[in-house]
């Protein structure tokens, strides 16, 4: 039934996909085939709560998500860090919504069990971390959200060391909020800089992610004045626009 909700959905068919879903996920409760708590249940539950935030249909979206965490809490109790996911699903649901101060509260719940569970350097924290720094920066509360971003940045860096692509994403995340700050454009460049050098080795120079990348050091070279460094890089972007026109648009 995955396969024919999937199938409808490429189609553009939303809500049939979600008929087939729905479906598909009464028919497993009612035979009680596989358990509550079963990683297939909590895939299926995922995906049709995905399908739902996709055909504008949050609050039934949500239901979905409040479902995963509670069947989680029931198996793992409520401290287990297997409930976090759920608990981050859900706050991207309200910040779809904007509603950011609830999207906040579950992630610092999230973020809580995380670190109580893990500890304070282990890496699997900074995934809450950069959610609820996102979350933050939305609120326009930019000195807090600055703060969890630097630790989530120190935290990967002492973990995997500066050149992994996860490295980069928490970087990425710490540059957008301290350019809203105000901190100096050189710095800001420089580290975008190194934010593309990871990505060309990890994704490709001809990625997406690469693409977005040099527009963001693009405008900074610009404000800056920086005119013959500019030029080169809107050539490479103008070559990776005539040779992907049809997946990168600009």
């Amino acid at each position: 039934m995955c396969s024919l909700a999937n199938a409808k959905c490429a189609k553009g068919s939303l809500d049939e996909a979600v008929a087939v879903y729905r479906k598909g996920l009464q028919v497993i409760k009612d035979s009680k085939y596989i358990a509550m708590d079963d990683e297939v249940m909590e895939k299926i539950r995922i995906e049709l709560a995905d399908l739902y935030h996709i055909a504008g249909r949050e609050h039934e979206g949500r239901e979905l998500l409040k479902e995963c965490l509670l069947t989680t809490e029931k198996y793992n109790g409520n401290e287990h860090p297997s409930s976090v996911t759920h608990l981050l699903n859900l706050a991207t649901s309200y910040s779809r919504s904007k509603n950011f101060v609830e999207a906040e509260r579950l992630q610092r719940e999230g973020f809580r069990i995380m670190e109580t569970a893990m500890g304070s350097e282990d890496p699997s924290i900074t995934v809450p971390m950069l959610s609820l720094a996102v979350t933050l920066y939305h609120l326009k509360r930019d000195v807090e959200a600055e703060q969890f971003a630097l630790e989530a940045v120190r935290i990967h860096e002492r973990a995997v060391g500066n050149k992994s692509l996860i490295y980069a994403e928490a970087l990425d995340c710490l540059i957008s909020i301290q350019a809203r700050i105000g901190n100096d454009d050189a710095d800001v460049l420089a580290l975008l800089k190194r934010v593309l050098s990871i990505q060309e080795k990890e994704l490709g120079y001809e990625s997406e992610e690469v693409v977005t990348m040099l527009k963001k050091i693009v405008f900074y070279l610009e404000k800056m004045g920086k005119k013959e460094e500019k030029l080169l890089l809107q050539r490479r972007l103008s070559m990776l626009r005539t040779k992907y026109k049809k997946k990168v648009h600009y």
